[in-house]
């Protein structure tokens, strides 16, 4: 049994030879250490950061397959089933780059003008977006030009922005279980953040234009992806924190769920599985989550007191669940001893049955060391063997 059959049998709720082990992202501080050279992988700080500079130098080639290789690379060695790829940078983009130092630059959009200001924080690999003309905007005269050139522009998205997930197909298509990310469906990470989520209350009108305008450019990926043969597409916005939902259970139904529900309808009328991401405590509105159209859950949120076992024994006939070794505490700052026990653990809890991918409670990045990493798919590999004995 390959990797991708192996992933394919827990989707089917069944027992495959042994759990399958994989993740979202293995970021470039870990990769780097288990490859022995400097990685461009995962979505981390340096690796934005790195890329706005090749990028910025006419070197957006080189930073694209370096991309390719060293993730493709990072996965194979570290024993993953399955391989994440998302959107990379266009050959040719409206975006351009100011007021670049060590830690901070600014992209403007050269047709609009409209700006956005980055910080990249070294001593936490992170890049946040701090500033923006959406943000600083009169009430949200700005959100609505943002919405408006997004529809204006049209939703085709450039075949170059596919090269990493072509790379992968072509490369482990056959042996390994595919998944690529789905850009934001709403404007999650943007600096504007909050006067979304305002008007979601006070001018609804346009939080629907903005949600469907997001959706229409997300589902042309979408088609691209299932196009280009992947076998799962991953939906990453978090939707909670470690006290609850982000947003009021009756916002979630009415704004965020149907979204997930057309990519959901089109995927499965293609063969293709999807897979929903967040972090946080979502059991004020478990139900409804479990109910989208979807085939599988990430994170299962040990930090925010997310039980994995209570959830495979209530929802896990409904969706697969991938998850959920701790990434805040132990796979950062535990013992060989924890890191092993917390793994068998969450195979104990969750993997009888199929229905299981093993994973860290989100990503592989800073500060986790590739020691305890691997110490995890290691475990995995000891102790996942089916019929289990754990």
């Amino acid at each position: 049994m390959n990797a991708k059959e192996r992933v394919l049998t827990a989707y089917r709720h069944e027992e495959a030879d042994r759990v399958p082990v994989g993740e979202m992202h293995i970021m470039s501080t870990v990769a780097s250490e288990i490859l022995g050279r400097e990685a461009i992988t995962g979505e981390g700080g340096w690796t934005k950061k790195t890329a706005m500079q090749l990028i910025n130098s006419g070197n957006r080639d080189e930073y694209v397959q370096r991309l390719c290789q060293d993730t493709l690379d990072v996965f194979v060695n570290s024993g993953m089933d399955l391989i994440c790829t998302e959107l990379d940078p266009p050959k040719e983009s409206e975006v351009e780059y100011r007021d670049i130092t060590e830690t901070s630059w600014t992209e403007v959009n050269k047709e609009t003008g409209s700006w956005a200001k980055f910080v990249y924080k070294e001593e936490t690999d992170t890049v946040h977006e701090v500033d923006s003309l959406e943000k600083q905007g009169e009430e949200y005269d700005a959100i609505e030009r943002h919405v408006d050139h997004m529809g204006k522009k049209g939703f085709k998205i450039d075949d170059s922005c596919f090269e990493s997930t072509k790379f992968m197909v072509d490369k482990v298509g056959n042996e390994m279980f595919l998944m690529a990310k789905v850009p934001d469906l709403i404007p999650s990470y943007r600096s504007f953040y909050t006067k979304f989520m305002e008007i979601m209350y006070t001018e609804p009108e346009l939080a629907h234009r903005l949600c469907d305008t997001y959706l229409k450019y997300s589902m042309e990926v979408v088609k691209k992806y299932v196009e280009i043969g992947m076998d799962c597409v991953m939906i990453a916005t978090d939707w909670a924190g470690s006290i609850g939902p982000l947003f009021a259970p009756n916002i979630i139904r009415e704004y965020l769920i149907p979204q997930i529900n057309a990519i959901g309808d089109y995927c499965h009328e293609n063969g293709v599985l999807v897979l929903k991401h967040t972090d946080g405590n979502i059991m004020q509105f478990a139900d409804d989550f479990f109910d989208m159209n979807i085939d599988g859950y990430q994170s299962v949120d040990p930090g925010a007191g997310m039980d994995i076992g209570y959830i495979k024994e209530k929802y896990g006939d409904k969706v697969l669940l991938m998850g959920n070794v701790d990434c805040a505490r132990t796979l950062p700052y535990g013992t060989t001893e924890e890191v092993i026990k917390a793994t068998k653990d969450c195979i104990s809890a969750a993997s009888r049955g199929g229905g299981h991918i093993l994973s860290s409670s989100n990503t592989i990045g800073y500060p986790t060391k590739a020691k305890n990493f691997l110490t995890m798919v290691e475990t995995v590999y000891k102790y996942g063997k089916y019929p289990l004995e754990i």
